[in-house]
């Protein structure tokens, strides 16, 4: 059942559950982090997005499109936010709601600090981007002009 969590109860546990890095076969810590936000929310849904190329986006979690191109029955709103660190970007978090006041200023910091946590996952202990992107193999090279 979804309730409305505190922003710092929904960081907290998202902190948790990143610092635990205990991935099961039927389970990551990514997918445990959307369902923290779509649990603690009112968010209709959330994709965390991996960027492997300059252009090129991968789902880490989702199959299909472009973040900025996914919209699922329902939405009235969508953000993305930038996972970056070090001025690299590493993907994107993307939101949606079904809500039409669903992202002031209080949703946007929420948002840019999961990002934020995210990004620092991905590329701390256990390198997890490299990792997931070594499991998806050889992406394609781009044919000389």
């Amino acid at each position: 059942m979804k309730s409305y969590g505190s922003s710092r109860t929904l960081l907290a546990e998202i902190e948790d559950v990143l610092a635990s890095n205990r991935p099961s076969f039927h389970h990551s810590p990514l997918e445990r982090v959307t369902e923290i936000l779509s649990e603690g929310r009112h968010y209709s849904w959330v994709g965390i997005y991996l960027t492997l190329g300059q252009k090129a986006s991968s789902p880490l979690l989702e199959t299909g499109h472009h973040p900025a191109h996914v919209a699922t029955p329902g939405t009235v709103r969508k953000i993305l936010v930038a996972m970056k660190i070090a001025g690299r970007d590493l993907g994107y978090l993307g939101v949606e709601s079904d809500r039409e006041a669903a992202f002031g200023a209080e949703e946007r910091v929420l948002l840019e600090r999961v990002a934020g946590l995210l990004a620092r996952f991905l590329v701390g202990p256990g390198k997890y981007l490299v990792r997931k992107a070594n499991k998806a193999g050889p992406r394609p090279r781009a044919a000389a002009a």
